[in-house]
Parts: structure tokens; C-alpha cells; sequence
């Protein structure tokens, strides 16, 4: 498909080999963009993949360059306005305009209300919320100067429309911050023809919240590989089409919002969860 073509995309956060945004990025060039992947860490320091061969940020521009695409890897840490901004001028030194931007960078810290520091809800807000903001912030502003048009779409959760327990609460704020962003920044861009989305999937077995996994499997003397299986088979028995959300299933709808057949679409906040929440 070609209905992306002369299009640059920016997908944050897409360094690790099982996320949403290796799978984001591979699928946007697939369409005909030229895509800039953006991570912390050309590869993470708790990425399990770099065992077998996963050489994080290099690997991912390796698959895009396959299908016949320009890739550029560049680190930057988003919660650092600072680093956003250089970052986006390195991007247009490159590419001279962004017409995508997916802010998918997030970080799932667990905390319950009686062990959780400032440091877990800090961080859980920092990535999640303000650095979607600082790097929409940025691109927004040259999508404005450069008068292409453009979309940008955020990758939340449905913790985002549901608050949770079991340590969920600075990640449930932060995504429901997500969705408020999304909604202010659309009436503010429209005007722009830029266009604001939120995709929400519900839980992927991805490396997300691994640290915090890790945890729990050693208060309950279990393997963590052990606990992740069983969290695993309790979310697909819940999930009504029977299986858990796939990085696939997240880039296919981040493609759809990004072409121009839906370019009457901003401002809304979509599902991408086998039926498990259809409401809101």
C-alpha cells in the first residue's frame, strides 16, 4: 500500500522488539512513510530480546530500510523539554517536515496507595503524560509553521477510561491525562487540520511493566515467566474474542488514523481491546 507515501512519521518509544511501536513503525513504512523511531535507548538495558540478536533501535530501522523506506533512529529522553526540541530540529534537518507523530514512549510503574513513592507516580506521569505533551508540543508547532496538515496520535489504554487496583493508580492517571490532552489538542489544531487521536488498547503481553513483574513473582515465590503465564490466560479468558490484545492489532488501527481516510476523525479516544471495554 502506498497511501502513505511522502509522508515522514515519528514514533516514539520504539525500541524493544516485542513493543507496540517496533510494530508501529515497520507498519507506517509498509504503507510508504519515511519514519524516524525514537527510544531513551537505542537498545534498553532491560530489554530480554538483546539475547537473541535484538539490536533495539538498529533493528527496527534495518526491517523499515527492508521494505524500501528511509528510517533514522534518534535517543532522547521525552521528558526533557530541552531534548525534544533539539530532537525535533535534528528531525527536520533530516526530513525538512513531520506529518506523523505517534507518542507511544510509556512506562507501567506499579505502586498501591501504601508503598507507592513520589518517584513511581512522578515517573508514571513524567513519560507518560508530559512527555506525550512535550513532543506534541514540538512537532505541533511545525506541523503549524510548515501548513501540511498532520496527525497526531497518542497510544493510551483502557486504564485511560476505567481506573484499576492492584497498583495501578499513577498509570491509570496518567492515561486518563492522555485522553484529556488528546480532546484540548484537537480543538486547539484543528483549525491546523491537524488531527488528535487516542488508540487504547487493553493488556498485550509486551515487555511493558516487566520490572514490576519480576516483583510480584518473587513476594509470591513463582517464576516471573510462571506469573506472566498466568496473568496471561486470565486476561484471555475475560477477553470476550478470546485472546490478548497484539502489537498488530494497535498498528493497524495507528495506520487507519493516519491516512487520509480518516481525516474526518479527531478528538476521539478508540478501542483496541477484543471487546473486553465498549463503552466510553
Amino acid at each position: 500500500m502506498c497511501r502513505l507515501n511522502n509522508k515522514v512519521a515519528l514514533v516514539t518509544g520504539a525500541a524493544s522488539k516485542q513493543g507496540f511501536g517496533h510494530a508501529i513503525s515497520v507498519r507506517l513504512a509498509r504503507d510508504g512513510a519515511d519514519i524516524v523511531i525514537l527510544d531513551k535507548y537505542n537498545v534498553s538495558p532491560h530489554d530480554k530480546d538483546k539475547a537473541e540478536g535484538w539490536k533495539g533501535l538498529d533493528s527496527v530501522k534495518e526491517e523499515i530500510e527492508a521494505v524500501g523506506k528511509r528510517a533514522f533512529a534518534v535517543t532522547c529522553d521525552i521528558t526533557k523539554s530541552e531534548q525534544v526540541s533539539a530532537m525535533v530540529e535534528i528531525v527536520l534537518d533530516k526530513f525538512e517536515h513531520i506529518d506523523i507523530l505517534v507518542n507511544n514512549a510509556a512506562v507501567h510503574i506499579f505502586g498501591e496507595i501504601e508503598h507507592i513513592t513520589d518517584e513511581i507516580w512522578d515517573m508514571n506521569i513524567a513519560v507518560n503524560l508530559t512527555g506525550t505533551f512535550f513532543c506534541s508540543r514540538a512537532v505541533a508547532r511545525e506541523m503549524i509553521k510548515n501548513n501540511r496538515g498532520g496527525k497526531i496520535i497518542n497510544i493510551a489504554s483502557d486504564f485511560g477510561k476505567v481506573g484499576s487496583g492492584n497498583g495501578n493508580m499513577a498509570y491509570c492517571a496518567s492515561k486518563f491525562g492522555v485522553l484529556g490532552l488528546t480532546q484540548s489538542l484537537a480543538l486547539e489544531l484543528a483549525l491546523y487540520n491537524i488531527a488528535v487521536n487516542s488508540v487504547c488498547p487493553s493488556f498485550a503481553n509486551t515487555s511493558l511493566g516487566d520490572e514490576h513483574l519480576e516483583n510480584q513473582a518473587r513476594l509470591r515465590d513463582m517464576l516471573s515467566s510462571e506469573l506472566r503465564e498466568q496473568l496471561v490466560n486470565q486476561r484471555i479468558a475475560a477477553n470476550p474474542l478470546g485472546r490478548l490484545t497484539a502489537p498488530a492489532d494497535v498498528a493497524n488501527m495507528v495506520a487507519f488514523l493516519a491516512s487520509e481516510e480518516a481525516s474526518y476523525i479527531t478528538g476521539q479516544s478508540l478501542n483496541v481491546n477484543g471487546g473486553l471495554l465498549m463503552s466510553l
